[in-house]
């Protein structure tokens, strides 16, 4: 694995680890911000880091030139990087705030608002839903259900970076 590739993973994941305290910690999550948006966001800031670190490869490792295959697999050791330790902190977050969140969520008066646009669901129904919907909470869930829009944008991300910034 390429040095800068590892470092960019690194520095990549704390970044998103800070932006993410900032939006919890901040009382952001239930802002229409933070909770559609805050998560793809940061998803979709892998890839600065992929090109840079590709770029960097590139021009100050191989003299301006770089091979498709070559980008990729920097591309793609950036994503595994930021996939072990992104992992690890949605879980982390998930078991620390997000899990209290959820609950708090579910028993709101936002969450009732929402049960009440259904036409289906019955009044007296609400109660059960809710209580379904908490005893669901779990960590891995919440992880799983991120890493499959994590992989990919992350993916198909590295192959684009490589595509645009290979010069053979």
């Amino acid at each position: 694995m390429n040095k800068r590739a590892l470092y960019f993973g690194i520095a990549y994941c704390i970044f998103v680890i800070i932006y993410k305290l900032i939006i919890v910690l901040g009382g952001y999550q239930f802002t229409k911000f933070g909770f559609y948006f805050s998560y793809i966001i940061s998803v979709f800031l892998i890839l600065p880091f992929m090109a840079l670190a590709i770029k960097q490869v590139r021009d100050k490792e191989n003299g301006g030139i770089i091979k498709g295959k070559e980008a990729a697999k920097i591309g793609m050791s950036i994503a595994v990087v930021a996939l072990v330790i992104l992992s690890a902190w949605w879980y982390f977050e998930f078991e620390w705030k997000i899990k209290e969140l959820s609950v708090q969520y579910y028993n709101g008066k936002d969450y009732l608002e929402f049960l009440k646009r259904i036409p289906k669901v019955k009044a007296e129904d609400y109660p059960k839903i809710i209580e379904e919907n908490i005893a669901a909470l779990s960590a891995f869930k919440a992880v799983t259900a991120k890493l499959f829009s994590f992989l990919f944008v992350s993916i198909s991300g590295a192959f684009m970076c490589a595509v645009f910034l290979k010069k053979s």
